[in-house]
């Protein structure tokens, strides 16, 4: 998937893994659980991308304190700003684009994850490698995480580094160049009673390299004459985060999440970020999810709406502008139990499998309109079907 898109998408999807990192700190400390897991995942927006990405995943527990994992995830997406091709003259920064439909086929990316998970004591420490490949852009990782409980397991502290090396290799231009990034993080989770639990969390991330996007340009009328030229990002950007989340049971059969993150970086770009997530059994065997999540940010201090002249520094991302963001989360967890009568399921739905069935609805409204669509206001969906098996 190529970097402009990839941007975007995992603005989309960012809520829903922040979610999941966060949570693993509010685990007992044991191993994982012996499980499969396969989820297949759709991405459609009214600016044209589409997005199928299927991921298999297993955990199993080799040793009394050791538990080992793997994940496969390939993702193909199809967008027509891709279909696109803007080529630099590289005397003058000035591009040429020409339009072709097939000069940006769907692009493939595959995506593969191992990992190793140690207790030692009441402590539980893990990493995790991975290695991300596609036409245009490369990906390496190792992520390591400890966590250390206090108090008879109700306070637990959490911390983890991440390390990313990267390389950006553009369909459209005759070089390859290095994104590194490395992020820290720290939470504290604190039960308060049986029921109700908080966390706070910290988190840093240092980016160096390319941060910029090879594929888009921006257009300057100079004399009448539009020339195009390659957006120019700082190479350097620290961003920072402080949030804190709390969860509490409402009564036996539901619970509520609530959230906030305050984000800040060296670009200028501040956000507030704030959720709520509601759970509840519909019935014995039917779990419901509903969350809202509500996002705005502030614009980076080089975005300018239009240029009339070149400067070092430029920006035509609409992302690095103001905007506010709403999501919608819908989901169903069903037990084995209720497929018992239908043919078809009941062969795989075995006594300790789930399946479940989500639709994410994301809205961002930008105060400047998308570099290629035109468009200030993006509509996404995003589907999900997950089976989950414990062995």
């Amino acid at each position: 998937m190529v970097q402009v898109l990839k941007v975007g998408v995992v603005a989309v999807v960012k809520f829903l893994f922040c979610f999941f990192i966060m949570g693993l700190s509010l685990l007992a400390q044991t191993l994982p659980d012996d499980e499969l897991q396969v989820n297949l995942n759709t991405y459609f927006d009214n600016f044209g991308v589409a997005i199928a990405y299927p991921a298999v995943s297993v955990t199993k527990q080799i040793a009394p304190n050791t538990s080992v994992s793997g994940r496969y995830l390939v993702d193909v997406i199809s967008a027509a700003s891709m279909r696109s091709l803007f080529k630099v003259d590289g005397v003058t920064s000035a591009s040429k684009k020409t339009e072709g439909g097939d000069a940006f086929p769907n692009e493939v990316r595959h995506e593969f994850t191992g990992g190793i998970t140690q207790a030692i004591g009441d402590v539980r420490a893990s990493i995790n490698a991975i290695y991300s490949t596609e036409n245009d852009y490369y990906s390496r990782t190792l992520a390591a995480d400890i966590s250390i409980p206090f108090a008879l397991k109700n306070t637990i502290l959490s911390f983890g580094v991440v390390k990313s090396w990267d390389i950006v290799a553009p369909d459209n231009r005759p070089w390859e160049k290095e994104k590194n990034v490395l992020s820290l993080n720290a939470g504290l989770t604190q039960n308060i009673t049986k029921s109700w639990l908080i966390q706070l969390n910290l988190w840093y991330s240092n980016n160096t390299g390319f941060l910029s996007d090879a594929y888009q340009v921006i257009g300057i009328n100079t004399l009448g004459r539009v020339k195009f030229y390659s957006p120019a990002y700082p190479d350097n950007r620290d961003r920072r985060a402080a949030g804190i989340r709390t969860v509490f049971a409402l009564d036996d059969i539901s619970s509520i999440q609530l959230g906030y993150r305050y984000y800040w970086d060296t670009w200028d770009i501040k956000s507030n970020t704030a959720n709520i997530l509601y759970q509840r059994y519909l019935s014995e065997n039917i779990r419901g999810v509903f969350g809202w999540r509500i996002y705005n940010q502030s614009k980076a201090y080089f975005f300018l709406p239009e240029y009339t002249a070149p400067l070092e520094l430029m920006a035509v991302d609409s992302k690095l502008n103001e905007s506010v963001t709403n999501e919608f989360e819908v989901s169903l967890k069903f037990n084995s139990e209720i497929f018992k009568s239908t043919p078809i399921l009941r062969s795989i739905m075995m006594e300790t499998a789930e399946l479940s069935v989500g639709l994410n609805f994301y809205m961002r409204n930008t105060v400047t309109p998308d570099w290629h669509s035109r468009y200030r206001m993006l509509y996404a969906y995003i589907a999900t079907i997950g089976y989950r098996y414990k062995f």
